[in-house]
C-alpha cells in the first residue's frame, strides 16, 4: 500500500562499459542517503515539556531517599557488585573501554555542536549542564559524607575504592540526556548504550557501589531535565525538504509544501498540492521525532482525551493502522478522505499522504451550513459505528465539508476497532457538542433526533460531560453562550427525555472537621491508657523520631496511590484518563477524614464516573470490582506469608518497651482493638439518628443491590479483559506492598526493624480488620491493631505506638491537604 522507498541500484551506481573506472554518484543518492546527525533544524523552535517536570522530580526524590542509605555499600550494593565481577569472559579491559567511552561519547557531542553550522547555542548549553552537574554531584557526594577532593578526584578514577557518588557517569548522563532532543535517533539510542555500558562498568570496576550509580544517573537527568526547562528543547519536526523527498520515496508528486498550523503531539502534519491541483494532507511520524518517544508519549495519553501511547505501536504501525481503518470505513460507504500513500521512506520517516477535499466545519460559515448537511453528519457516523469502530476525537477538525455540501470523517488515527459501546456513545456526544458549537443547540438537536430517534439520543445524555470530550472541544465551548448544563437542559427539552441525575457530594463543614478532632482525640487517649503507654512517654518517643525517614515517609505517600489509581483503571469498562483518576484517589483521602462517612465516599466516586459518562449502577459496580479485588490481594497475601512460615505474630510474648520498661502483653492490646470495636458499634446503635439511618439504610442498599445487578454483572466483563485484570491486581498488590514499605520507614525513623514479610502482613490484616469497622477513616481501630502487631513483631510498646501514630499521621492525617487540592482541581475540570 504504497511504495517501499527504495531506490534502485541503476540510481545509485553504473559501470564504464570502456575502462572499467567508477561512475560518478548520482547526487539524488546522497540526497536519498538523508544521513542526520541532528533531529531537527539549528533554529527550529524550543518547547518545554512536562515530561522533563516528571525527570526532575524523580531524580530529586531518588536523590533524597539514596542519600539516606548512603554512603553505603547496603546488601543490594554487595549482591551486584559480585555478580558484574564474576561474569565470565567481561575481563577488566572490557569494562575500562564502557568506562571511558562515557566522557568520549560526551566529548563527540560537544565536537558535534562546535564544528556544526547554527549549533554554538547547543554547545554552550552542554557545557552549562556539566558545569551544573559537576557541583550538584559533588554537593551530594558531600552530604553523603565524601568530601569534595575524593569526589572530584573519582572523574579521573578507573579503579577502587568506591566512592559515593559516580561523579563521572553524572556528568556523561547530563550532556547525553541534555543533547538526547536536538540529535538523531540512532545517535540517541548509541548514547542511551554507552551510558548504560558504563554505569555497570563503573561497579564492575569498584569506581562506585550501586547506590552510588543509582544517585550518579538521578543528578545527570535531573540536570538535564533542568536545562530543558529552563530552554526548551526542539521537538524533532522534519524539514520541508526532508518531507519533500519522503513523498518522494512513497511516489508522491507534491509542490508548494508548508507545514499545517495545528499538529498533534509526535506528528508533523504537511500541507501540499498535487499536480492535479488537489490539496494534500501528509501526516508524518518522524523517526527523530521526540514527543513521539516513550515518556511524551505516555504522558500526554495520561493527560489528554484522543492521544494513546505508542509503546510497542511504532511509527510504521501507526501509518498502516489509521490507513486500514480509513480504507475499511470507505469500503463501507463511509465518506472519508482517501488514502493517497502509506509507507516507510527511506530515512525511516512513516507518512500517510490524504487528499484533503474541503474545508474543516469549524472554518465554514455556520450560515452555509443547511440540516441536510447536519443530518448527512450523524449518517455518516452510524455506519461506522455498525463496523465496530470509534474514531475517538469527531471535532470540527476531523468533520470536512466537500465543495459539493457533503460530509467527510478525516483523521482515522486515534480510532479503535472493536471499539466498546461506551467508546461509540462519546463519539456521539462529541458530534453532538461540535455541530452545536457551529449552528446552536436547537438546530443541532433537531438534526440528531431527526436521524437516530428520540430513545437513541437519550442514550448519549448521559455523555454530555466535560471530560468524555477532547481538549480542543472543551475549549471550544468556553467561547459560546452556553454550556453543557444548558445543552443538556435543551435536549430534555426538546425530546421529552429525562436527564441523567448526578449524586449529590457532601460539603465539608466546620461541624464535620471537629467530629473528627474530638473522635481522634478519644481515641488516642484510649489508647494509651489500655496500651500502658503514658502520653508525656509517647510525645518523647515521637519527639526523638529520626526526621530524614519521616520526610522519605511522608514523600512516599502519595506515590502510593499511583497503583490504586491503575487498579480503579482496571475496574472500568470505559476509558478514562489516568492523572483525573489519581486525582479521584487523592480527593478520597479528603473526603473520607473530612466527612468520615462511607456514603460521603461512595457519593464523591459515582460522581466522578458520571461525568465520565458512567451510569450510577456501573459506578457503583466499579468501586465494588476495585474493593473486592483489594479484598482478594490483601486475603491471599496474608495465606501466602503464614503458610509459608515468611512471618508470624506472636500474640502470647511479652515486649518491653525501650523508653520506660514498661511492659504490656500482646493479648492486652487485642483486647483494646475489640473494645474500640464494640465502642463504635455501640456509638452507632446507641445514638438514635445513626440507629435510624442505619436501620432506613438496610432497606435502600438492599433495593438498590437489586436494581444494579444487571449493571454489575456487566461491569464484570472487565474480568475477560487480561489487561484490565492485570491492572485492577497488580494495582492492589503494589499498593499494599507500597504501604508496608512506608510502615518499615516509620518503624525505622524510631531506631527499630523488622521484616518485610512481617510489615506486610501486620498492615494487610490491620487494613482487612478496620474496614469492617463501623469507624469512620478506622480511626483508633487502625492505631490499636497497628500497634499489636507490631508488639507481635517484637517491637517495643512505646516505638510501637509511636510508630502506628506517624505511618498514620503520613498515610490518613497529612493526605487531606493534598487531598483538598485535589477535589478543587477536579470540580475546576468538571470531574465533579
Amino acid at each position: 500500500m504504497g511504495a517501499s522507498g527504495t531506490t534502485t541500484q541503476s540510481d545509485r551506481s553504473s559501470h564504464d562499459e570502456g575502462g572499467g573506472r567508477l561512475a560518478k554518484l548520482d547526487p539524488r543518492a546522497l540526497r536519498h542517503a538523508d544521513i542526520r546527525i541532528f533531529s531537527s533544524a539549528s533554529d527550529a523552535p524550543n518547547a518545554r515539556r512536562p515530561t522533563d517536570v516528571i525527570l526532575l522530580i524523580v531524580a530529586v526524590v531518588g536523590v533524597v531517599t539514596l542519600s539516606l542509605f548512603a554512603p553505603g555499600p547496603t546488601a543490594i550494593d554487595k549482591t551486584v557488585s559480585d555478580l558484574l565481577t564474576e561474569l565470565p569472559g567481561l575481563i577488566g579491559w572490557f569494562w575500562n573501554i564502557c568506562y571511558d567511552l562515557m566522557i568520549a561519547w560526551a566529548i563527540v557531542l560537544l565536537v558535534f555542536a562546535l564544528i556544526a553550522r547554527g549549533r554554538k547555542r547547543l554547545f554552550f548549553t552542554e557545557l552549562i549542564t556539566a558545569g551544573l552537574t559537576l557541583g550538584l554531584a559533588l554537593l551530594a557526594g558531600r552530604v553523603a559524607g565524601t568530601d569534595w577532593s575524593t569526589s572530584l578526584k573519582s572523574l579521573s578514577a578507573s579503579d577502587a575504592p568506591p566512592v559515593y557518588l559516580a561523579v563521572r557517569l553524572a556528568v556523561a548522563t547530563a550532556v547525553v540526556v541534555m543533547a538526547s532532543p536536538y540529535m538523531s535517533r540512532p545517535l540517541r539510542f548509541i548514547g542511551r548504550w554507552i551510558v548504560t555500558f558504563g554505569a555497570l562498568a563503573g561497579i564492575a570496576l569498584g569506581v562506585t557501589l550501586p547506590i552510588g550509580m543509582v544517585a550518579g544517573l538521578l543528578i545527570g537527568l535531573g540536570s538535564a531535565a533542568i536545562m530543558h526547562l529552563i530552554l526548551g528543547s526542539p521537538a524533532g519536526r522534519l524539514t520541508l525538504d526532508q518531507v519533500a523527498t519522503a513523498l518522494e520515496d512513497l511516489g508522491v508528486e507534491a509542490t508548494d509544501l508548508r507545514h499545517a498550523q495545528l499538529e498533534p503531539s509526535g506528528v508533523a502534519l504537511v500541507v501540499a498540492t498535487s499536480p492535479a491541483g488537489t490539496t494534500l494532507l501528509a501526516k508524518v511520524y518522524g523517526r527523530d521525532a521526540w514527543d513521539g518517544q516513550f515518556l511524551a508519549s505516555i504522558w500526554s495519553s495520561l493527560w489528554t482525551r484522543g492521544e494513546r501511547p505508542t509503546l510497542g505501536f511504532g511509527r510504521l504501525r501507526q501509518v498502516e493502522h489509521e490507513a486500514f481503518v480509513t480504507l475499511m470505513a470507505e469500503r463501507a460507504g463511509i465518506p472519508v478522505l482517501p488514502v493517497v500513500a502509506a509507507g516507510m521512506a527511506t530515512a525511516r520517516d512513516a507518512l500517510l499522504v490524504s487528499e484533503v477535499t474541503g474545508r474543516s466545519l469549524d472554518s465554514v460559515d455556520p450560515t452555509a451550513v443547511d440540516d441536510e448537511l447536519l443530518r448527512n453528519i450523524w449518517r455518516a457516523i452510524t455506519p461506522l459505528h455498525d463496523l465496530g469502530i470509534a474514531h475517538g476525537q469527531l471535532d470540527g477538525e476531523r468533520i470536512v465539508v466537500r465543495p459539493d455540501g457533503g460530509p467527510a470523517v478525516g483523521d482515522f488515527g486515534g480510532a479503535r476497532v472493536a471499539a466498546p459501546d461506551g467508546a461509540m456513545m462519546a463519539d456521539l456526544a462529541q458530534v453532538l457538542v461540535t455541530t452545536a458549537l457551529v449552528v446552536g443547540p436547537d438546530r443541532a438537536i433537531a438534526a440528531a433526533v431527526d436521524v437516530i430517534g428520540n430513545n437513541a439520543f437519550s442514550e448519549i445524555l448521559p455523555f454530555l460531560q466535560p471530560a468524555v470530550l477532547d481538549r480542543d472541544i472543551r475549549r471550544a465551548i468556553r467561547d459560546v453562550e452556553w454550556d453543557l448544563d444548558a445543552l443538556m437542559d435543551r435536549s430534555t427539552e426538546i425530546t421529552g427525555a429525562e436527564a441523567p441525575e448526578l449524586e449529590q457530594i457532601r460539603r465539608v463543614t466546620g461541624k464535620s472537621i471537629a467530629i473528627v478532632a474530638l473522635i481522634a482525640l478519644l481515641t488516642y487517649g484510649l489508647i494509651s491508657t489500655l496500651a500502658d503507654v503514658g502520653l508525656e512517654t509517647l510525645w518523647d518517643e515521637l519527639k526523638s523520631a529520626n526526621l530524614a525517614w519521616m520526610l522519605t515517609a511522608l514523600i512516599l505517600a502519595p506515590i502510593s496511590q499511583i497503583p490504586q489509581a491503575f487498579s480503579t483503571l482496571g475496574a472500568s469498562l470505559r476509558d478514562m484518563l489516568f492523572v483525573p483518576v489519581l486525582m479521584l484517589q487523592y480527593a478520597i483521602q479528603f473526603i473520607q477524614l473530612a466527612v468520615p462517612s462511607s456514603a460521603a465516599r461512595v457519593a464523591l466516586e459515582v460522581r466522578f464516573f458520571q461525568r465520565n459518562g458512567i451510569e450510577t449502577g456501573g459506578a457503583l459496580s466499579i468501586g465494588l470490582i476495585d474493593s473486592l479485588s483489594g479484598f482478594v490481594i490483601q486475603i491471599l497475601l496474608i495465606l501466602i506469608i503464614t503458610l509459608s512460615g515468611l512471618a508470624s505474630l506472636d500474640l502470647s510474648t511479652s515486649s518491653s518497651s525501650s523508653s520506660d520498661s514498661s511492659s504490656s502483653s500482646g493479648p492486652s492490646l487485642l483486647l483494646l482493638a475489640v473494645a474500640l470495636i464494640f465502642l463504635g458499634a455501640i456509638i452507632a446503635l446507641a445514638i438514635p439518628r445513626y440507629r435510624a439511618r442505619i436501620k432506613e439504610a438496610i432497606p435502600r442498599y438492599r433495593a438498590a443491590i437489586r436494581s444494579q445487578m444487571a449493571e454489575g454483572a456487566k461491569a464484570l466483563q472487565v474480568l475477560h479483559s487480561p489487561s484490565k485484570v492485570a491492572m485492577l491486581f497488580l494495582g492492589n498488590l503494589i499498593a499494599q506492598l507500597m504501604l508496608a514499605m512506608i510502615l518499615g520507614i516509620c518503624l525505622r525513623a524510631f531506631g527499630q526493624s523488622t521484616s518485610f514479610a512481617g510489615l506486610v502482613l501486620v498492615n494487610t490484616m490491620v487494613s482487612l480488620f478496620a474496614g469492617f469497622m463501623p469507624v469512620p477513616g478506622g480511626m483508633g481501630v487502625s492505631e490499636a491493631a497497628l500497634t499489636a502487631g507490631l508488639v507481635a513483631l517484637g517491637i517495643p510498646n512505646t516505638v510501637a505506638m509511636s510508630t502506628a501514630i506517624a505511618y498514620r499521621l503520613v498515610t490518613f492525617y497529612l493526605p487531606p491537604l493534598w487531598g483538598s487540592l485535589a477535589t478543587r482541581w477536579l470540580k475546576q475540570h468538571q470531574y465533579l
